[in-house]
């Protein structure tokens, strides 16, 4: 007889193991706890991609291009990134970092600092389906240091910081309408 007390004594305790169990799976589920599902959010194939000098985005005028395109991408779900170039400071270096956002096949490359801009200025003309933006101040220059804006798929927009948000928001939501 202890032998099927301990079957029972075994049996109610997996019993009481799975009764717990699915009560806390139907708490789960029914968000007994944990508040609000989490929603993911859909993007696009649309991406638009930052360039900028060693400081990333956290100084002007790329702080406010990043804001800008986050805007964009809040209205639009196009995938927005950004890439530093580290040092050295040269059109040469930013040549390879360029190179990397054009790997991701981003749609858009916005350059905010002179050797990003000295790159694009560069290379625009090799990838006529990928717009490029030159932002901020000195994007306007014609000849000189940067070079000519020669190619069609460049963009420039030298608007003051307080402008430079708004501006790529609204350039990135057109690219990404059209």
């Amino acid at each position: 007889m202890a032998g099927a007390g301990r079957r029972w004594t075994w049996l109610g305790a997996v019993l009481a193991l799975a009764a717990c169990g699915i009560a806390l799976g139907v708490w789960a589920t029914s968000g007994g706890g944990s508040g609000p599902a989490p929603r993911a959010r859909a993007y696009t194939s649309f991406q638009a991609c930052l360039l900028t000098d060693a400081r990333g985005i956290s100084a002007a005028p790329a702080a406010q291009v990043w804001a800008g395109m986050e805007d964009a991408s809040l209205r639009t779900h196009a995938k927005v990134s950004y890439l530093a170039v580290t040092s050295p400071a040269t059109s040469a270096n930013a040549l390879t970092f360029l190179g990397s956002l054009l790997v991701r096949r981003c749609d858009v490359v916005v350059a905010t600092g002179s050797p990003e801009q000295a790159a694009v200025r560069a290379e625009a003309s090799k990838y006529p389906a990928v717009r490029f933006v030159l932002a901020g101040a000195g994007a306007g220059a014609g000849a000189g240091a940067q070079g000519p804006v020669a190619a069609g798929n460049v963009a420039v927009t030298s608007a003051g910081q307080s402008g430079l948000r708004g501006a790529m928001a609204t350039l990135l939501e057109a690219d990404t309408a059209g």
